[in-house]
């Protein structure tokens, strides 16, 4: 269960048709082309580490069995590599074509991915969400998710960031950064914007 909150108006809630579970890709948001097209998708960094994973895995794997190895060193490559294959399948990105109004999505749901493709119509909302870690306390993660109408898919985390709380504070003491892009990636988008940074949340992506 989620809400959408805005200034002046009661919460609505919102059940989803289906949850996703598996990793949360880290996304982040850029334009292309003089604005006209917007895409959600990981840093160069996160790529790049998901492939050294997988390659590097596979390579020391095959090393080892070659040379007679086992136990964890021969455990610790398979478990890199699966590792790395579980990250790209759950590798999430979105093509927002913003003259067209359309979108592709590519959604990770661990081993069972889906191809979307539609209107930004369909769009409902975008909500800036804090989570605070029960363990450390002073941390919190704000998110960006985008949700459709009818929560028809699951709702995409495209951007996160990570802060800590001077003692105190409010739940959105560090918000500003994140919130200034949300305007920016909701205009875009021609959807509604949801300031929720000053609540608790929880992430959208469930833990396995």
């Amino acid at each position: 269960m989620a809400f959408h909150q805005e200034q002046g108006r009661s919460e609505r809630p919102i059940d989803y048709a289906r949850r996703k579970s598996g990793l949360e890709t880290p996304l982040v948001g850029r334009f292309y082309r003089e604005n006209r097209i917007l895409v959600f998708a990981p840093p160069l960094w996160y790529d790049t580490l998901v492939a050294a994973c997988i390659i590097g895995g596979i390579v020391f794997t095959i090393l080892f069995v070659l040379a007679g190895g086992e136990g964890w060193q021969l455990f610790g490559s398979i478990a890199t590599a699966a590792g790395g294959l579980w990250a790209l399948a759950s590798n999430e990105r979105m093509i927002c074509d913003l003259t067209k109004r359309t979108y592709t999505r590519f959604e990770g749901g661990g081993f069972t991915r889906h191809l979307q493709r539609g209107s930004l119509n369909e769009l409902d909302a975008l909500v800036l969400t804090t989570e605070q870690y029960a363990v450390l306390g002073s941390v919190v993660l704000y998110r960006l998710v985008l949700h459709w109408k009818g929560a028809s898919h699951p709702p995409l985390p495209v951007e996160k960031e990570r802060h800590s709380l001077l003692p105190g504070g409010p739940l959105n003491q560090n918000a500003s950064f994140i919130l200034a892009r949300g305007v920016t990636y909701a205009q875009a988008l021609g959807v509604r914007y949801f300031d929720n940074s000053h609540m608790y949340g929880k992430s959208p992506v469930p833990v396995l």
